[in-house]
């Protein structure tokens, strides 16, 4: 079908990536959501390093935990700003021990950062739990809302979108690649891309992408953060690279 499959990486479970500079607080941060949730915890020193692991992908990343104090002239406030920009589904939960010292500071960032929680270092346990029960319980709800229903030939699909990867047209049916099981309908691309969000993107007489998915991209391909690669035609290259410009801007 035009798709040349690299390297195709095992699905993971529920990811949250953990930004602290101070390593004692971000090994026992690591070691809570390790040991008391199903969640995967990747950890980070700098916002320079969380925003690059981002921008390789962000599939089943659910949540940034971030420090708001960093070294190297950083401020987690502005780092967190820049992720609200450019991924407003990944809810931000803030970490510090002088919580009432930025909550005015939190309060007038980006009208883009509503922050889903604030942890106090200074009980962590207790508020790591609270803030990752108070996840699972959105994360839950959002399954349930975030679904859209394709109707085709009186036949009604319910469809996540976010877990969508691509729509792949090949002859006269439809085909919905999802992170989990693919469905397929008999339909034509144009009628079914109408009913996703707009994040999806054609690229392609027979392919449409979800821009969350995108790793890198020409002129001629993008690479999804599966490790799948469609094709871009000639016809929708200039509109995809608008579209990548201003999502990477957070526009």
């Amino acid at each position: 079908h035009g798709i040349v499959n690299k390297n195709k990486r095992e699905r993971s479970r529920m990811i949250i990536l953990i930004c602290d500079d101070d390593k004692n607080c971000l090994v026992n941060e690591e070691k809570y959501i390790r040991d008391n949730t199903d969640a995967v915890p990747e950890c980070f020193l700098s916002g320079k390093e969380l925003l690059k692991r981002l921008s390789a992908g962000t599939e089943n990343i659910a949540a940034v935990f971030m420090d708001i104090e960093l070294d190297n002239s950083e401020n987690g406030i502005m780092v967190a700003e820049q992720i609200s920009n450019l991924y407003p589904d990944i809810r931000i939960i803030f970490l510090t021990a002088y919580s009432l010292k930025y909550c005015e500071e939190i309060f007038l960032a980006g009208k883009n950062l509503v922050p889903f929680a604030l942890v106090d270092k200074q009980n962590l346990d207790v508020n790591l739990k609270r803030a990752m029960d108070k996840l699972r319980t959105a994360l839950d709800s959002d399954k349930e809302k975030s679904r859209i229903a394709v109707t085709v030939n009186s036949e009604t699909l319910f469809i996540e979108p976010m877990q969508t990867l691509y729509l792949e047209s090949n002859a006269h049916t439809l085909i919905i690649v999802t992170s989990g099981e693919n469905k397929s309908v008999r339909s034509k691309l144009s009628d079914v891309l109408e009913a996703f969000p707009p994040y999806f993107i054609q690229c392609h007489k027979s392919y449409a992408v979800n821009i969350h998915h995108i790793v890198s991209y020409t002129t001629k391909q993008i690479e999804l953060d599966s490790g799948v690669i469609i094709p871009v035609s000639r016809k929708f290259s200039l509109s995809v690279r608008e579209k990548m410009l201003r999502h990477e801007c957070g526009i």
